[in-house]
């Protein structure tokens, strides 16, 4: 039995904007069901890396393979239908201010849905997603009458509309405050562990990495610094590691501390 290609691996990828490195060969790997958290620094190119695993950027060299196929190298309607295998949630949220965030789902899972079966993108389902994350009220609303909150989840929901087989976070916390931060990341966690999808989010926030999961990847100038559990990133000798997790180190001996 053939194994299934894996949603997406970079081999040696590279990829700069003028002066400014975004990845310097980096290799790596994501499974079939695997959840992970992509940690960087602000203006680090985390954005740019998740475009690069979509194919919507291309590497300059090596390759970036979406489930064994090279963007590259295929025709356009290969390309379309490896996309359709695929939610991002943009930081901006990507959707359309003239549509009700029914119909912004709706075309969005009409879109990826075409020729592949177990989406429900009828009016029931996209209203049970929308209560799932608390948006049952907002359903006909524009994105305009959304608070910011409220627009991450429209978009967390508008990723996940047509269950796809990888789903692509881009700092789903970013700009808001500490409690929706929470409410935020809370639903994620909850919406992950009842989906078999391949899931990548990025942030530059410890804390919201690993409370979406333990399996961290912490970039630096585009390389992999350090992967693993955050115990692992503690113990790691690189002084850079360390730097960038003295901030969790702070959050651990508050929550020890009770505060």
């Amino acid at each position: 039995m053939a194994k299934a290609p894996l949603p997406v691996e970079l081999r040696g990828a590279t990829l700069s904007f003028g002066p400014k490195v975004i990845l310097d060969g980096m290799d790596l790997a994501v499974r079939p069901g695997a959840k992970l958290s992509l940690l960087g620094e602000n203006s680090s190119g985390k954005s740019s890396i998740l475009k690069v695993m979509v194919g919507l950027v291309r590497p300059e060299s090596g390759q970036a393979l979406l489930f064994g196929r090279d963007p590259r190298k295929v025709s356009r309607q290969e390309l379309d239908r490896l996309r359709r295998r695929v939610g991002m949630q943009f930081q901006s949220g990507a959707m359309f201010d003239s549509m009700t965030v029914t119909e912004n789902l709706l075309l969005a899972g009409i879109e990826r849905s075409r020729g592949r079966p177990g989406a429900d993108v009828s009016a029931k389902g996209i209203l049970g997603l929308l209560e799932r994350v608390g948006l049952g009220h907002a359903a006909k609303l524009r994105p305009s009458e959304l608070s910011g909150g409220m627009r991450k989840r429209a978009a967390l929901a508008r990723a996940l509309i047509a269950e796809p087989e990888l789903a692509l976070f881009d700092e789903p916390t970013a700009g808001l405050d500490p409690v929706t931060a929470s409410l935020i990341i809370n639903l994620l966690r909850e919406l992950s562990e009842k989906r078999e999808a391949a899931m990548i989010l990025a942030t530059s926030d410890v804390d919201v990495a690993r409370r979406f999961s333990p399996d961290l990847i912490l970039i630096k100038k585009g390389r992999v610094a350090a992967r693993g559990t955050v115990a692992d990133l503690l113990a790691s000798p690189d002084p850079y590691v360390s730097n960038y997790l003295s901030r969790f180190k702070r959050v651990d001996r508050a929550l020890n501390a009770g505060d």
